[in-house]
């Protein structure tokens, strides 16, 4: 953790000319910014932010690309958990691309929905400039039960920085810096909570 610390309250960034454009938001199957499924954070609207990018040069398709990033993800503790929204898109280079993988209900997750827990839906890929490009949007939460069962918004910073120093201590990525991407919200009806406006770039080194 400590790494990923000093990269996000330092200078270091990655040279943006190398990716795509980038959505700001994770989008919902209306076309619209995902707000937490209309839940409030301290009274006002939450929105999910992009906070993860993970670039792929070395797979020979999507597909390849695909199944090596889920690979990698259960094996760092992030399994396909059920009891999550899904059906979400993110727009890279100017163009939607569906949450991988395509399965109702379910999100990469290192807990299971009914107990706290670091979780994310990741998008892509975007074939740009030779490389494969994902996008994530990560969260932390805890579980609530009172007149209902639902989930309790926690944290951006903490489940990206989780997420990204398990990848970056495995063997297939590797943190490069970070993309300011300046979606960040704090007015009187709406925000974006602890997110600091940045997504942690990833890259794969084989």
């Amino acid at each position: 953790m400590l790494f990923i610390v000093s990269i996000l309250d330092g200078e270091t960034s990655t040279n943006t000319a190398q990716l795509p454009p980038i959505g700001k938001w994770m989008i919902t199957q209306k076309g619209k910014p995902a707000d937490w499924l209309g839940e409030q954070y301290r009274g006002k609207k939450l929105f999910e932010p992009i906070n993860v990018i993970i670039v792929d040069g070395y797979s020979e398709n999507g597909g390849v690309a695909i199944e090596k990033l889920i690979t990698e993800c259960k094996r760092i503790g992030y399994e396909e958990e059920e009891g999550h929204s899904s059906g979400y898109y993110g727009s890279i280079d100017n163009f939607l691309y569906e949450q991988i993988p395509d399965k109702k209900r379910i999100a990469f997750s290192d807990g299971e929905f009914y107990r706290s827990n670091n979780h994310g839906r990741i998008m892509g890929p975007a074939f740009f400039n030779g490389e494969y490009v994902f996008i994530g949007s990560f969260s932390r939460e805890s579980f609530k039960i009172t007149d209902k069962i639902h989930h309790v918004f926690v944290s951006f910073r903490i489940a990206r920085d989780n997420f990204c120093s398990k990848l970056n201590n495995g063997p297939i990525y590797k943190i490069i810096g970070t993309y300011n991407l300046g979606n960040t919200i704090n007015d009187v009806d709406s925000t974006t909570a602890d997110h600091d406006g940045r997504a942690i770039v990833l890259k794969a080194i084989e």
